[in-house]
Formats: structure tokens, sequence, C-alpha cells
């Protein structure tokens, strides 16, 4: 620590260890507490501040910073690590919340809990954040990765926060960017999604190389978040790596043994969604997994019996049960991992199960989008004709919708109602609408893309071997897609879009909304040993079902990544070709 300055308050450094639990060894932390601690009967917030693998100066600097601050704040900053993301670390966060408000003064609530850290201690405070939202109220991180591989050991899934901003609602963030900084592509990408479509997100870039700048101005904003957090939310989302996790007082269990990512959404009292995906947001479903969903205590009235309805949304097909409450005024819903819209109760229960983008395969920023959403009545009883009110509190964002209503919905019956929507800003990467609909509150978040020029110098990978760019840098022969390797889709055939980058081929992620194109099966391929940012880029291999018919256009946006570390450069282009006629012979 810095030398002490006479007549100015120094922050107290103290060192703890206990036993725990679910690393099954003896652990330390560190915490810094307020010059007034020791005298005072008060309790403090707390700031969590994780450290990955510093260096000792590194390291110094931090915990000199930090002192500073404390010395002239009422917070605690308790320093635990180091942040592993595989294995149990992720999962020891709670205890060590238990051990911290057991031990010391603190005031024991999410609204009252941060988290922070640099570089791998970063990331972690960010996942923590979405992990336990119900125990923290604000995170922050220093120039931390966006993508790293966690979960259980042995089945372990990436984690790109750039699709996980939905875990966050309730939750005040911040992230510290760099001007050099060897990750900035990663966190200006991030800061591109999360800045319109998480609840409270803000970003400050600092002319600095990768470090932890204005450690007292970070600081300063959990301070401000305890001072006004926000709020538990009403409705929720939460997507989650381990197969067994709670979450709001929701309990969540599965069979499942492999990696994979269980989603819920739109979480109340009326019901949610619910899949077990291989990837975020779209990855295929994992019908054969078990899951077990189960409501918080208290919930319902115990003992009391309630009509569920459970809506198949592969095929649309429902079926209908009674489910009691047990003595603790609890739920169990039984599902498996494909995609299910769970309603309960007996009063009408509205819900968006999905949209249509009209005259397009995808949504492009700055242009006038089309969509048909489809509103479902997953509730027990008619709906009341009701009006539909469209709003978006994301700037730049012009919402034209007629004056519409959703005419009197049965129990499982659904429409769908048009509304358009433009965004100035051509390089916006999401949007996020709100339907308003007989006072529910129902969100829509459509991601945007920029104008992409036609090109017909593309290959399709359909199980033939071409000259293919992997990790960033490497090229060599590479055989992608399964079919008769004619070089065209097939219905059947599994493909791969490739684009020329001089003698080679960069493999490219497939985005549309073509029926005729399933683009559920994902590759990663890793950039770590290139860009050491802990990232992959992805393609995909799309696949054509058996119903499509030979000579039908398909229309796909095609998105690859050119190395320029660490200014990585993003291309668009639009791509059209009919499905083929399969030959084997």
């Amino acid at each position: 620590m810095a030398a002490a300055v006479w007549g100015q308050p120094q922050a107290a450094v103290r060192e703890f260890t206990h036993a725990s639990q679910v690393m099954g060894a003896v652990r330390a932390y560190t915490a810094v507490l307020p010059a007034s601690y020791a005298s005072s009967q008060k309790r403090y917030s707390v700031v969590y501040w994780l450290h990955g693998f510093e260096t000792s100066a590194e390291q110094e600097q931090l915990s000199r910073e930090a002192a500073a601050y404390v010395a002239a704040h009422d917070v605690i900053v308790v320093n635990a690590g180091p942040a592993e993301t595989v294995g149990e670390f992720p999962l020891y966060f709670p205890e060590l919340v238990e051990e911290a408000d057991k031990t010391l003064r603190t005031v024991a609530d999410r609204e009252h809990r941060g988290v922070t850290g640099y570089s791998a201690g970063g990331f972690m405070a960010f996942w923590l954040a979405g992990k336990y939202p119900d125990l923290v109220g604000s995170a922050s991180s220093f120039m931390g990765p966006t993508e790293y591989t966690v979960g259980p050991k042995g089945f372990d899934v990436e984690c790109n926060f750039d699709d996980f901003y939905a875990n966050y609602e309730g939750v005040r963030t911040r992230l510290v960017t760099g001007t050099h900084d060897f990750l900035r592509f990663y966190h200006r990408r991030l800061n591109s999604i999360w800045s319109f479509a998480a609840p409270a997100h803000e970003t400050e870039e600092f002319d600095a190389d990768h470090s932890a700048p204005g450690i007292a101005k970070t600081l300063d904003f959990h301070m401000a978040a305890f001072a006004k957090p926000l709020p538990k939310p009403a409705v929720f989302s939460h997507a989650d790596v381990y197969p067994n996790f709670g979450v709001w007082g929701w309990e969540v269990a599965s069979d499942r043994r492999q990696p994979a990512i269980t989603v819920l959404e739109n979480v109340s009292r009326s019901g949610f969604r619910s899949a077990v995906r291989e990837w975020m947001p779209g990855g295929a479903t994992l019908s054969e997994v078990k899951l077990s969903v189960t409501s918080p205590p208290r919930l319902y009235v115990p003992a009391s019996i309630h009509p569920v309805m459970f809506l198949h949304l592969a095929d649309g097909k429902t079926r209908r049960a009674n489910l009691k409450a047990d003595a603790q005024g609890r739920l169990t819903f039984d599902l498996d991992g494909d995609a299910w819209e769970v309603g309960v109760g007996v009063e009408p229960a509205v819900a968006i199960t999905g949209y249509e983008i009209v005259d397009g395969s995808w949504a492009t920023a700055g242009k006038l989008v089309k969509l048909r959403v489809t509103f479902l009545n997953k509730g027990g009883a008619r709906l009341q004709t009701v009006p539909i009110q469209w709003e978006s509190t994301n700037t730049g964002v012009k919402v034209d919708a007629a004056p519409a209503k959703l005419f009197g919905l049965g129990p499982g019956e659904s429409a769908a109602l048009p509304v358009s929507f433009t965004v100035a800003d051509q390089g916006r990467a999401m949007v996020k609408m709100t339907a308003v609909v007989g006072g529910v509150r129902l969100p829509l978040t459509v991601p945007l893309y920029p104008a992409a020029e036609p090109t017909k110098d593309f290959q399709i990978g359909d199980g033939r071997s071409l000259t293919v760019y992997q990790h960033a840098v490497q090229r060599g022969p590479l055989e992608l897609g399964e079919g008769n390797g004619d070089g065209f889709a097939a219905p059947g055939e599994t493909f791969a879009v490739l684009l020329p980058d001089g003698d080679a081929y960069r493999a490219a992620e497939v985005i549309t909304g073509d029926r005729c194109v399933d683009t559920s099966l994902r590759v990663s391929d890793s950039w770590v040993d290139y860009d050491h940012s802990g990232a992959s880029v992805k393609y995909t291999l799309a696949h054509i079902p058996n119903a499509c018919q030979p000579g039908t256009p398909l229309h796909i946006l095609a998105r690859v990544v050119m190395p320029n570390a660490p200014d990585h450069a993003v291309k668009y282009y639009a791509i059209e070709f009919p499905v083929w006629y399969r030959n084997d012979k």
C-alpha cells in the first residue's frame, strides 16, 4: 500500500480465510475497510474486486488506488481470486458473499453489492453479475475480454457477452476501454449491442493500453449505483451454461451432461419460455435433455391448483395440465430441451412468440424494417380485444405502427400483426422495442446489419475441399459441409458459404430468415493464438431441409471477419442462389 499521509484517514487492510465447501479448500480474501470502520457500527456497501493473473506490480498499483478511494468513502472493497472461468470458481461467488456478509458489517443486499475486475477479472465480474443478478446490483470491467469458455469442467461452453445482454435486467454495467488496448475491436462490438439492448449500460474510453485506468471514476459508478439501484425486474430472462442453477428464486435442474445453454425468457408468475440450446441465441435445441423448472416459494398459494398450457414452438402443438403448488407455494414444470412457451393460470396471458421480416431475409440498419409479430394467448381464458402500442427507449428509432388491436384470442390462439421501424444510425447493431398490450409490456429485440453489396464471387462447400483460412491467418485444405461436393446447395445437404481472400477462402457466418435455410449449426474458429483475445470467429454450416423444392431462390447475408489485429474488419455480402437439384451419381 502507499505510504500514509500524516493527518489523512487511512484505509485498513485485513486478510481473512475460510473453509470453502464449493472449492473444497481453504480460501483467502482481503478486505479494504474505511477509516471509520473500527470506530463505528455502520454497515457498508461492498465492491468485490476479482483479480485474475496480474503481475505483482499491477496488483500493487490496483491495491494502492483502491485503498486510497476507500479511505475517503464509505465502502468496503473485497479482493478475491484468481478468477477462473471453468470449474467451481464461478459457483464460489455466492459462498464468498455469504462469508463476507457474515464476517464484515456489510449492507447485505444486492442493491449495495457490486463486482469489478481488470482483464480476466473484468470478464469474470461481468459474467458473475449475469449469472447472479439477484446478488449483484452493479458490475464493471476494466478492459476484460468479452468471450471465454465457461462452465463445468468437461462440458464448458463459449460465452460471448454479445449474446447474453438479457441476463443483466436489474444490473447497472460499465465497461472501461482503452484506445490502445489489444481488445478494442471486441469492446466496440459489445458496446454497440449493450448500449441499446442492456438495461443500464455505460462505457468510457481512456487514452491507454491494456490496464485499469480511472479506478476512482469506476468506483464512483458503483457508489452511484448503490444510491440509485435498479429495481428487481417484474419479468426477467436468463441464460446459463450450468445444467443446474437458481436465479431470482427460480430453480432449474436438468440431466444435461454436454456443452449447452439453458435459456429462460420472459419469466413471471404467468409463465415463461424455455429451451436448451447448443449456442446463443439461435443454436439447435437439445430435445433429449430433461428439464425441471421450479418457481420461487410463495409465488402461488400452497396446495392451490393451476391450469398450465405447454406450447411446443417447433410445431405449434399444445398440451394442458393442472399443476398443484407444494406446501411452500411452488409449482414445478417438467419439460424437455426443446423450445416451449408455458402459460399459467385461468386468466388470459399474452406473449410474443416470434416475428417475420416482410420483404426481406434480415433487417438492415438505416432502412425501413417491416415485421409481422406473432402474439399468443397462453393463458386459460379468452383475451378481450385490446389495443397495441409500440415504443422504444433506444435513441434514433422511429416506430411506424398504425393503430392496431389484438382481437379476442382464445387460449392457445395466436395472431400476427404488422409493425415497421427505421433506425437513423446505419451502424446500429440492435434495436429494442416494447409492445404494450392492455397494460402488459412485451419486449422484442431485433438485430440489425449494415447495408451489404450483392456479390456472386463465392463458393458453396457441400462436402468438397477448398483452401480455407483457419485461426485467422493459417490456411490449408479443409472439407466443409456434407453433400455430393458439386458446389451447389441441394435439399438434405449441409453447406458452408466461402468468400475469397486472396488465393484462399474464409468461411462465413450465414444470417437469414429464409425458411429453407437452417442456420442452427455453427462452428467456432479460435483466434486465441492470433490476437490473444480469448475470442473465436464463427461460421455457419447451413442445412437445406428436404421439403425445400429445387429452384427455390435463397437470400442470405454472409458475414466474415478479416484479421487486422487489433482492429479487425467485418464485411457483409448479400448473396442469392437457388436450391439445387440433388444428384448423388
